[in-house]
């Protein structure tokens, strides 16, 4: 993603264009992984600078694409 989304349906589209990556994507390829992490850090930002883009179902997806990214992490150290 070159720059981030600045309105809800660049948002909406980044959203689905994740979902989709990861739906057709191997869980286990860590290029793949990589760039969709890349992409949550951009969409992130994005939120910060401006909440009204992103509707509820936009974080909400967001939300489920970061704990799925997650799963496949070692646990954090104590």
């Amino acid at each position: 993603m070159a720059s981030p989304p600045a309105d809800r349906k660049a948002v909406d589209a980044a959203v689905l264009d994740l979902q989709e990556r990861l739906a057709d994507g191997d869980p286990t390829d860590a290029a793949l992984k990589a760039h969709c992490e890349g992409v949550l850090v951009t969409l992130r930002a994005a939120y910060r600078a401006n909440r009204a883009a992103f509707s509820k179902e936009a974080v909400e997806a967001l939300r489920e694409l970061g704990e799925l990214l997650r799963q496949d992490d070692p646990p954090a150290p104590r």
